[in-house]
């Protein structure tokens, strides 16, 4: 009886999630409503209280106010030309090389919607004016900046996250990820551009100009300046390669009391020796930059750690109420059972919510947590960030999938139509890489 209660409230959160009510107000309540039954409310609460101080939150924080900084010194900008530079004026490459551009934007900038606000108004009239149709101009925005380029990035807050929730080391699950992710990302344009091939749109000049955004006339790209973005990242994979000049940004010493920290503060470092170069470039107006920064920090707290601890603690409730143990008994010892249960319940939830950290720390917390340290935890991890991020480039109500169709003046469903046969190409390479790599 108990059981039967508790999956109608799972649906019913679901259900409220899909009606577009606040997520973080479904997931606390539905986790303690959870915990509750179970007569274990203190089993949300606890985490919660966990949560707040977990140590991801240092390194998110640290990595979305170096954005808000690459926002106010222009440096995001100057990558974004940068990188779309060499596709002007080469009709073959706009399609694919816009994709991958938006990719590595993502890379830098952790926000999904934010890369496709930054890379709309330059990257839409160049595939429109070579004959790709709005919407298949959209889509290609949207594979590129959600299709998972920020789990690239030690710092991504899915990874700081879940690596701290399920006790593995970042580097562990980034290099599953990042393998898997790029061979996906090869298989979907390559599937885009064969399915779109003969796609025809409007000439450049139909488009409203508002829609497209602010002038496109050309301007000096600052070399500088289109590095930054690119130097924590470039910082923490070299030195997590191997590279010896780099072994001090690893070693941490001191920290007996707080040994959950070691991960975290490498990350940290990168990302401060990040924004002291973007400081030194924009020392003119120095005030405003550091500002930014703080803001940006605040801002993370308030719009992306808040939502990881809610997720925890609506996982909290499953794991209370033995929802989650009854996920694993019924795919028992069964890799590939567990290896879908990663891959569907993740994928559904962030398709139905818009979100991608929300459910992998909702499924992490109820499936991967209770697996201890079996060897396939790192993987299942790995997986479920992948599923997330896949999930979230195929939901209308994405802030990524919504920003890229106002841009181009389509309605999301129509953005998503030409995406998806793209989407699941690399998918289904990306996982099929996963599980060979073990």
């Amino acid at each position: 009886m108990q059981i039967t209660i508790a999956l109608l409230v799972v649906a019913l959160s679901v259900g409220l999630i899909v009606r577009r009510h606040d997520i973080r107000l479904t997931l606390l309540g539905g986790g303690l409503t959870l915990a509750f039954l179970a007569g274990r409310p203190l089993a949300v609460l606890d985490t919660f209280a966990r949560s707040m101080v977990a140590p991801m939150v240092a390194p998110i924080c640290a990595a979305m106010g170096f954005a808000a900084v690459l926002r106010t010194t222009g440096c995001d900008r100057q990558l974004v030309r940068l990188l779309l530079a060499p596709l002007n004026g080469r009709r073959w490459a706009v399609l694919p090389g816009g994709i991958v551009s938006a990719y590595l934007v993502n890379l830098a900038v952790p926000s999904q919607s934010s890369v496709a606000a930054m890379l709309g108004p330059i990257l839409v009239p160049l595939l429109i004016a070579a004959k790709l149709s709005p919407a298949v101009a959209g889509a290609a925005l949207v594979l590129g900046a959600s299709f998972g380029g920020d789990l690239l990035n030690p710092a991504a807050q899915d990874v700081q996250a879940l690596s701290g929730l399920v006790g593995v080391s970042p580097l562990a699950l980034s290099v599953r990820v990042i393998p898997a992710s790029l061979a996906g990302l090869a298989a979907a344009i390559a599937a885009f551009v064969l399915f779109t091939a003969r796609a025809t749109g409007h000439p450049i000049e139909d488009l409203d100009e508002n829609v497209l955004g602010p002038e496109r006339e050309e301007e000096r790209i600052n070399l500088l300046k289109a590095i930054v973005p690119l130097v924590p990242v470039s910082l923490l994979l070299l030195a997590h390669g191997g590279l010896r000049s780099l072994g001090w940004l690893l070693r941490v010493e001191g920290l007996n009391a707080r040994p959950d920290l070691v991960a975290a503060i490498p990350v940290v470092r990168a990302l401060l020796i990040g924004f002291a170069l973007a400081a030194l470039i924009g020392w003119r107006d120095l005030r405003q930059v550091v500002q930014s920064f703080f803001d940006g920090m605040g801002a993370s707290y308030r719009d992306v750690i808040s939502l990881t601890i809610v997720a925890q603690c609506f996982g909290a409730g499953v794991v209370a109420v033995g929802l989650g143990d009854l996920l694993i008994k019924q795919v028992g010892d069964s890799r590939w059972g567990m290896a879908s249960l990663a891959v569907s319940l993740p994928w559904s939830l962030a398709t139905l919510s818009g979100s991608g950290s929300g459910p992998v720390l909702a499924f992490a917390q109820a499936c991967i947590v209770p697996l201890g340290d079996r060897s396939e935890v790192p993987m299942l991890g790995a997986l479920t960030c992948l599923a997330a991020a896949f999930g979230r480039t195929m939901s209308p109500v994405s802030a990524v999938v919504l920003c890229s169709a106002g841009i181009v003046g389509v309605s999301p469903p129509e953005l998503i139509r030409p995406l998806l046969p793209a989407l699941i190409v690399g998918a289904s390479v990306a996982f099929v890489t996963m599980l060979s790599l073990g």
